[in-house]
């Protein structure tokens, strides 16, 4: 048996209009004045509910990203160009910042300290602990 919607139809036609609109889910929610919960709830468990909630979320994505798209092909605005590689290519073009690491870099910083740590510690039990909590470390 299905549940019964906590939300009224003009409450769910509410809620697609704002996020049609590019809002968010709790701007959504708000609008019809209940809880963010709620709206979530009514998505997980009315199927028909959660596709039209992805249809509305898809179609503003779409729509900004042909105007974004538009956008580039005039050389004046080449910031959508710089958006695009930014968001696309994050690792080359997005905006580092100051004392980060990227996961690469970590991996190799890793890779080091466990190349110096197997180098320099004779005693094999004591280096696998110390390689075993390193280990659990990451897992965190």
């Amino acid at each position: 048996m299905r549940k019964k919607s906590k939300l009224t139809p003009q409450e769910q036609n509410d809620v697609l209009a704002v996020l049609s609109l590019g809002g968010s889910r709790t701007a959504a929610a708000r609008r019809v004045c209940r809880s963010p919960h709620i709206l979530q709830r009514e998505i997980i468990e009315h199927p028909r509910f959660a596709e039209q909630v992805a249809k509305a979320e898809e179609g503003i994505e779409v729509l900004c990203l042909s105007h974004i798209r538009k956008a580039v092909q005039k050389e004046q605005y080449w910031r959508a160009a710089a958006w695009i590689l930014e968001r696309r290519l994050p690792d080359r073009y997005g905006t580092k910042k100051a004392n980060t690491l990227t996961a690469e870099q970590m991996q190799k910083f890793m890779a080091t300290c466990m190349q110096i740590i197997a180098e320099e510690l004779p005693d094999e039990k004591r280096r696998e602990q110390i390689f075993s909590r390193l280990a659990e470390e990451l897992e965190e």
